[in-house]
């Protein structure tokens, strides 16, 4: 049997029943044509068997009722396997969006070795935005290998390595073991450019920080997100930045390029 664990330094509280109701996100279909609702820190998978019934949506920030919901472990990351479609996500004002406010995310780029991206915080309105990077959330997902692990909540192709952190957190480690075998994941986000908990940008001007990964060869994706609280309100995503991840001659990873499709950004 596999035995999960997450190790993460800190990060908001991911505790939580994921069971029916509304919740609110981005429709992201993935590099491997897997269904995410997104929502910047926290995201739920959306089920093979009804993933089509979003497509229309994919890239717009919408609610959803969730009439069948599996959670696997809690706190953990849920499926939803049935549901209806409400209409956009609602504005609550819980953590507001900063009009003319974009993630924008770059990559990848070796870092010591290791796969990096850059993710930038830009200010595109006409306005002073106050940005709280406690709301700016990030996730990578990888293409699922034979013998994932079993609390797996994703039926589909993909899932999410490192999800529930934001850019708050110094970083993470997360681990699984099957039939002896470790495997490990973990990020670094560079100290050196590393967010406050809040800041101002004016408008034209941008801020971004680095996030470096540590992960076995696989197929990867990242994305970002801003707001939306526990899957409640609007949220905002960045474009996908995709990557393989190789064993060198030398034991060194080594990265290969990968087209990188890119959705539009969400505008009010």
């Amino acid at each position: 049997m596999a035995l999960a664990t997450l190790l993460l330094f800190a990060g908001p509280s991911s505790a939580g029943i994921r069971g029916p109701g509304k919740y609110s996100g981005v429709v992201v279909f993935d590099r491997w044509d897997g269904c995410l609702l997104f929502s910047s820190v926290y995201l739920m998978y959306i089920s093979e068997v009804v993933k089509d019934d979003l497509r229309s949506y994919a890239g717009q920030a919408i609610q959803i009722d969730a009439l069948d919901v599996l959670q696997r472990v809690n706190p953990g990351d849920g499926l939803i396997r049935k549901f209806k479609v409400l209409g956009p996500a609602p504005e609550k004002h819980l953590g507001a969006i900063p009009e003319g406010l974009f993630l924008v995310a770059d990559g990848p780029f070796p870092n010591r070795g290791l796969p990096a991206v850059t993710l930038e915080i830009r200010n595109q309105g006409a306005k002073s935005a106050t940005v709280d990077s406690s709301k700016i959330g990030l996730a990578l997902l990888t293409k699922k290998q034979e013998g994932y692990y079993a609390f797996d909540p994703s039926d589909g192709p993909s899932t999410a390595i490192i999800t529930r952190v934001s850019v708050l957190n110094p970083g993470g480690k997360f681990w699984w073991s099957l039939d002896g075998v470790k495997h490990s994941f973990s990020y670094t986000i560079d100290p050196e450019n590393r967010l406050p908990h809040s800041f101002d940008l004016d408008p034209g001007r941008s801020r971004s920080t680095t996030v470096t990964f540590e992960i076995p060869p696989g197929e990867y994706q990242f994305i970002s997100g801003y707001g939306g609280g526990v899957h409640e309100e609007r949220s905002l995503v960045s474009n996908p930045v995709s990557f393989d991840v190789n064993e060198a001659p030398v034991g060194r990873q080594s990265l290969l390029d990968y087209p990188v499709r890119i959705w539009s950004h969400l505008r009010k």
